[in-house]
């Protein structure tokens, strides 16, 4: 293991320490400068907005600017603080659950598969995460651990979900689709908050923070969040070792030196622990004549990152940025130890050309350097890694017709230390042939550049023993599998093809429909086996290849009605179909099963949110998903649950919240990991209280 676990628990024990002496210094110092109403903590009530205003929400990710989400050229759904906060969601991912076309999978109490517009899994890789312009993908694998993002709910503003690729404007990963978390600024938090539960499967969380204004135009936030989740369990009831830990903390520096000028500077700290059970596979010995174990494990998790970004603007066409964060993390597990350090710069300008373009361009630089800790089931032949990635883009948005008719057109340029040069472009048209209607079209390329697993991993994920047949043909020698990075591993490429349609028939009713067809190609699966003899045991090596292709096609519909004042209706529903093919090299029947079945067919949300009165607030939210389907016809059936959030304001600061959790069952298996052999645990129904205090 990289370092010990007790040292980093004493670190954040310090941090959270820190922030609440802060809080008790600075409460006397609010009270005395008389913020009695602080700014920014009464949640809006989305209820009392018609549909005009909430499709004139500004989003960002679409353009890498401001515009309104009527206007946006893509299939955005926007979450936001008000959906967090009434869903009852405690966690980034179960959030995700309420924007269509995306797919969420819960393997266990800590452990989550997450894609948009299929290819799922607990390591996909075909989705890029931001979170205030800090991407939050690893390297290792290109994906997201999720259990990481652990940020404070409260904080949240909202979360842009785009479906579809946007590899031109964000680059390679951000081929379904891309997922970007804005938090709260330091001016948007002022006084204090305290929020603090438990229940059967949370069994206890709290998180405290406190902004307050260190001048006319700066500001400062401190925060901490700790969290302890229950254990899972099987279809048995018996109790697995998946309980999960988490401590953070960070602050927020948000300041206006100038009428021109904004600088931001954030950074956080976290330090947490979960359990894993793992099946192993070692070769049969004399002593221990076995094939495989099943392993109890805790992996120790821990990290932080600082980012400042630096904003002028010229003009309300015109502005520059210049951002710049370093990411550490560690990770120490039973298979695998990691240690990796990211910095990563980013410089954007955007202005007008003329009265009909408006272009948007940057540069970016991101320097990874990682350490990797073997095991007998994983290695690695390099220990130290490090990787350049070189990138350039460029945005034009032509108004063809004003206020009727615009074409879009960019690329982005990358140079990455494992495929060299990569070119993603994107062409879009945005027709609005009146204020409540708008239609748009899109084609784009995208890639999903290797990962450091895809080119170097040595993974021993089985072993068979010997008088096995017909498995194995050997009399005397038992046989280890195990599957291989290859250097020749290439990106792999989709070709996306979009169309959407957004209007508000009537005041009250937005509608917003999407449909696509993506065609893949160099798919990773494994390909042909090699067979390594030696005088005791054999070796059959899997050599990771771009070896499959395919498509999908799919439809997603959100809905939104607001029948009364008080009352608040938002449906949305998701079809998709993959269908995959192996090319000549390869025979992989798993990973093409698992690419073609590991997304629900059909899934759909309906939220009902009612405002009983100023006091009490009563939401319900009904969801199902079709069933999961793997090799050899193996499946997991759908499902439909409920939850249930109930709330009351004694006092205007001062919310006591109850809520249920997938209601309709006592527990359900969602997901199955695919490569590490990790346990799956089932879905528990769960309820827990929540008080939440504003100051």
């Amino acid at each position: 293991m990289l370092h010990a676990y007790n040292a980093r628990t004493r670190a954040a024990n310090v941090v959270a320490a820190l922030l609440l002496t802060c809080l008790a210094i600075c409460c006397p110092v609010t009270k005395a400068l008389g913020v009695d109403d602080p700014m920014g903590l009464e949640p809006a009530d989305l209820t009392s907005l018609s549909m005009e205003a909430l499709l004139n929400l500004n989003v960002t990710s679409v353009s890498r600017k401001p515009q309104k989400l009527a206007n946006a050229a893509a299939a955005i759904f926007v979450i936001n603080q008000e959906d967090i906060r009434r869903s009852g969601a405690t966690t980034i991912a179960e959030a995700l659950r309420m924007a269509p076309g995306v797919q969420v999978g819960q393997i266990s109490a800590n452990k989550w598969a997450v894609s948009i517009r299929g290819i799922n899994g607990r390591f996909s890789n075909k989705l890029l995460v931001l979170m205030d312009g800090r991407t939050l993908y690893n390297p290792l694998f290109s994906g997201v651990y999720w259990e990481v993002q652990d940020t404070v709910m409260e904080d949240i503003d909202r979360i842009e979900v785009i479906r579809g690729p946007s590899a031109s404007l964000w680059g390679a990963n951000a081929v379904n689709g891309v997922i970007n978390i804005t938090t709260k600024s330091a001016k948007d938090t002022i006084g204090g908050l305290v929020s603090a539960g438990g229940g059967s499967e949370e069994r206890g969380f709290g998180t405290i923070r406190y902004g307050t204004m260190l001048g006319k135009d700066t500001g400062l936030k401190l925060y901490a969040k700790h969290q302890d989740h229950d254990r899972g369990g099987d279809a048995n009831n018996h109790q697995a070792q998946d309980a999960w830990r988490m401590t953070r903390g960070g602050f927020r520096f948000d300041s206006n030196p100038s009428g021109s000028d904004t600088l931001t500077v954030q950074g956080d700290y976290y330090d947490g622990k979960l359990g894993e059970s793992y099946t192993l596979y070692h070769l049969p010995t004399a002593s221990d004549p076995t094939n495989s174990q099943v392993v109890d494990s805790h992996s120790l998790m821990s990290g932080g990152n600082l980012l400042s970004r630096w904003q002028r603007t010229f003009s309300e066409n015109e502005k520059l940025s210049l951002q710049l964060f370093y990411d550490h993390s560690e990770r120490d597990m039973v298979i695998l130890g990691e240690r990796r350090d990211i910095i990563d710069i980013d410089f954007q300008h955007r202005f007008s050309l003329g009265k009909y373009q408006d272009i948007v361009w940057g540069l970016g630089y991101r320097y990874n350097l990682d350490l990797l800790g073997d095991t007998p089931y994983i290695t690695f032949p390099d220990a130290h890694e490090q990787t350049n990635l070189y990138s350039s883009f460029v945005h034009d948005e032509i108004t063809v017709v004003p206020d009727r008719l615009a074409l879009i057109l960019g690329s982005r340029f990358e140079h990455n230390s494992y495929t060299g040069f990569e070119v993603q472009p994107n062409g879009r048209l945005l027709w609005t042939p009146s204020a409540q209607h708008t239609l748009w079209g899109a084609v784009a390329r995208a890639v999903r550049t290797p990962a450091r697993g895809d080119r170097g991993i040595v993974y021993r994920y089985g072993t068979v023993p010997a008088n096995t047949p017909p498995v194995n043909s050997d009399p005397l020698r038992p046989m280890q599998l195990q599957i291989e990075g290859t250097n020749s591993f290439k990106s792999e490429t989709l070709i996306a093809y979009e169309i959407g349609y957004r209007t508000e028939p009537l005041p009250r009713v937005s509608l917003d429909i999407a449909a696509f067809y993506n065609v893949y190609d160099h798919l990773r699966v494994r390909g042909t086996s090699t067979v390594t003899s030696f005088a005791s045991s054999i070796t059959v090596r899997q050599p990771l290849i771009n070896g499959m292709h395919g498509h999908s096609e799919g439809v997603e519909v959100s809905v939104e009605w607001l029948p009364m004042s008080w009352w608040r209706l938002l449906a949305t529903y998701s079809y998709l179909k993959l269908t995959m093919s192996l090319d000549a090299t390869s025979t992989d029947a798993v990973n093409k099963g698992d690419a073609e079945g590991d997304s629900p067919a059909h899934q759909f949300s309906i939220r009902s949110g009612f405002d009983l009165g100023k006091q009490v607030e009563l939401d319900f939210w009904l969801r199902g998903a079709d069933r999961v389907a793997y090799i050899d016809g193996e499946s997991i059936p759908g499902y439909l649950t409920m939850d249930t959030r109930l709330a009351w304001k004694p006092r205007p600061q001062l919310e006591l919240a109850m809520v249920g959790r997938n209601l309709f069952h006592q527990h359900r298996k969602e997901f199955a990991p695919e490569f590490v052999n990790t346990f799956p645990t089932e879905v528990e129904r769960s309820v827990y209280g929540k008080v939440t205090w504003q100051f």
